[in-house]
């Protein structure tokens, strides 16, 4: 199967491309790249990951965050370009559209969503047969970091701090 027919790949454009929730996007392709990459902070699905996260960062006004971030993700999806991640989109048009996002962030404007160009049928058609979230809260998508819930997390950092502990 090839890496961008996989499932958290195809949810992610999804997310990113129709529902907008970039949070929800850093999640997925997180536990993907844990998968086929862990560690490799130099992988083509980095850079997607940051690039969801500068999205999220400038949606709530955090430029800082913003324009740090989509440096980063610019840096390496040039590093990783012939990655078999990219050969499914329209590459220049993702990339200009992250320049012009980045420049957007450095003059303090408002926020712009852009779509990633899939140019693979097959993937488009994966993505279109995901059902499509109707009922999306903007005050939600835009502070889920604080929002959601994180019973699991904290219970994960409890287990960690008891191992620590026992040694």
């Amino acid at each position: 199967m090839h890496p961008t027919f996989h499932t958290s790949f195809v949810a992610f454009l999804k997310q990113f491309n129709e529902t907008f929730d970039y949070f929800e996007c850093h999640e997925l392709l997180e536990d993907y790249w844990k998968e086929v990459s862990p560690r490799n902070k130099h992988h083509a699905l980095t850079s997607l990951i940051l690039l969801a996260t500068s999205m999220y960062h400038w949606r709530r006004g955090n430029f800082t965050g913003a324009i740090k971030t989509m440096e980063s993700s610019l840096k390496r999806m040039e590093a990783t370009q012939d990655s078999p991640f990219f050969e499914n989109f329209d590459y220049k048009k993702l990339t200009e559209n992250m320049e012009f996002a980045l420049e957007s962030m450095i003059n303090s404007q408002k926020f712009q969503g852009f779509t990633i160009a899939i140019t693979n049928p097959t993937l488009q058609s994966l993505v279109n047969q995901l059902p499509l979230e109707t009922n999306v809260d903007l005050h939600f998508l835009i502070h889920k970091h604080m929002l959601r819930d994180r019973s699991e997390i904290l219970e994960e950092r409890e287990r960690e701090k008891k191992k620590r502990d026992d040694f």
